[in-house]
């Protein structure tokens, strides 16, 4: 048998839960250690931080934030996991799917521009087993076209 993501231990980390469990303290949110990555991360990126428990909760946020509603459109890749879809739809977007790349599986930038309708507000790129999506291109056609961005990158 072949295990599928086999979780890996490493000391520091079963310390640390150790440590959080003795003090009774947070395990998830905002305790502790979420505090000390929270600051590692502005630190080491030079910008402000708010660390969620998954990427379905920070697309949620980001649609939030982006203000979607119903009537908005979302342009992102067909091949994706389904939370990035539907954290925008929970906003009531409709989603504009747009094929993806053969040699990245991420999402067609030369295609994008083709999706795009006067009600479209958003493209969101979903970088793929580690291999990011042309940004460069993407966030030109956001530039001319006044769309926002939210990467998903889980």
């Amino acid at each position: 048998m072949i295990p599928f993501n086999e979780p890996v231990y490493l000391k520091k980390g079963i310390e640390y839960i150790t440590e959080a469990v003795a003090k009774n303290r947070c395990l998830n949110g905002d305790g502790p250690f979420t505090a000390k990555c929270t600051k590692w991360f502005e630190e080491q990126y030079h910008t402000k931080a708010l660390l969620t428990t998954s990427c379905t909760h920070a697309l949620e946020m980001a649609a939030l934030l982006m203000e979607i509603k119903s009537g908005d459109e979302v342009i992102m890749p067909a091949y994706t996991f389904v939370s990035t879809a539907c954290a925008f739809a929970l906003r009531g977007a409709r989603i504009r799917f747009v094929d993806i790349r053969k040699d990245t599986m991420n999402i067609n930038e030369k295609l994008i521009e083709n999706a795009i309708t006067e009600k479209t507000k958003a493209v969101v790129p979903v970088h793929y087993a580690g291999v990011g999506c042309e940004m460069d291109t993407i966030m030109d056609i956001a530039k001319r076209h006044r769309l926002l961005v939210a990467e998903d990158a889980a």
